[in-house]
C-alpha cells in the first residue's frame, strides 16, 4: 500500500514542489497574494491594537487530532514524493528499520539527531517506544503542515507509521537534535492510545526527558521549554482536557 493513498488533502494539491522546498504556485495566485498584502497589514495592526497580541496556552500547542488518526492535528498537510530510504544505527540494534524521506541534506538531519539519542541511551520508555516504530518500519520526512505551529505529528493510519516533521526543522539554520525529543513525543502513541490526556503527558514527559539527554542551554528548543512548562503544572491533565484531550 503506497504511504501516500489515504493522506488528507494536501494544501497545495496540484501545485509544482519540490522535496523541502516551498510549493512553485501559480503566476495568477502570487499576483492575487500580493495585491492582498496591504489589506493583510491593515487587518493585522487593527487586530494588534483591539486585541492585543495573543499566545497559544502551552497545553494548545499541540492540539488532538478530531479524526484520531494523527497523534497531533495539523490540518492539511504536504509531503514530497521521493523513496524513504533505511537509516543506518550500528550501535542501536532497536533503532533498525527505521526510514527517512527527502533529499540527502534532510535525511542526514534525521540521521544525525536519532544516532545521538542512540548514543546517548535513551530512558526505556522512549527506546521501547522507537524499536515498536522500527519494527514496523517506520518512516520519517519533513512536511509542510497548514497548522504551522505544530511541530511534529504520527500518521498511524497509514501501513508503515508516518512521522512528519514541521519542514522548519529542516532548515540549516535550524539544530539538528531538536528532532530527537519529537520523535520521542511521537513514538510514545505506538503503544498509548491517540487523544488521551494521560497518553499527552507520557509523550511530553518523554520528550522533556529527551532534551535533558541530548540538548543543553546552549542550544534552545520551543518544543523543550513547552514540554518543562506543561509538566510543571500543577494539574497538567486537566490543562490537556481543557486543550481538547480526553
Amino acid at each position: 500500500m503506497s504511504q501516500m493513498a489515504d493522506r488528507p488533502r494536501p494544501v497545495y494539491e496540484g501545485a509544482r514542489t519540490e522535496e523541502l522546498e516551498e510549493p512553485l504556485l501559480p503566476r495568477w495566485f502570487v499576483l492575487l497574494a500580493l495585491a492582498a498584502i496591504p489589506v493583510a497589514i491593515g487587518v493585522a495592526i487593527w487586530a494588534f491594537v483591539v486585541f492585543g497580541p495573543e499566545e497559544v496556552p502551552v497545553a494548545e500547542r499541540r492540539p488532538p487530532d478530531p479524526q484520531g488518526r494523527l497523534t497531533t492535528d495539523v490540518g492539511q498537510y504536504n509531503i514530497g514524493e521521493t523513496a524513504a530510504v533505511p537509516l543506518v544505527f550500528p550501535e542501536c540494534q532497536f533503532f533498525r528499520g527505521i526510514r527517512a524521506g527527502g533529499s540527502d541534506l534532510d535525511r542526514s538531519r534525521i540521521q544525525t539527531a536519532l544516532s545521538t539519542l542512540c548514543a546517548s541511551r535513551p530512558p526505556e520508555a522512549v527506546a521501547q517506544g522507537i524499536a515498536a516504530f522500527a519494527a514496523r518500519r517506520g518512516v520519517i520526512r519533513f512536511a509542510q503542515f497548514q497548522a504551522t505551529g505544530v511541530d511534529s505529528t504520527l500518521d498511524l493510519g497509514a501501513e508503515d507509521p508516518l512521522l512528519l516533521l514541521n519542514a522548519r526543522f529542516s532548515r540549516e539554520d535550524t539544530e539538528p537534535l531538536w528532532i530527537a525529543p519529537l520523535v520521542a513525543h511521537d513514538t510514545t502513541y505506538m503503544s498509548e492510545p491517540v487523544g488521551q490526556a494521560e497518553s499527552e503527558l507520557e509523550a511530553r514527559t518523554r520528550e522533556a526527558a529527551v532534551c535533558d539527554l541530548v540538548l543543553d542551554d546552549t542550544r534552545p528548543s520551543r518544543a523543550c521549554d513547552d514540554a518543562a512548562e506543561l509538566l510543571g503544572f500543577i494539574d497538567p491533565i486537566r490543562a490537556l482536557q481543557s486543550a481538547g484531550f480526553e
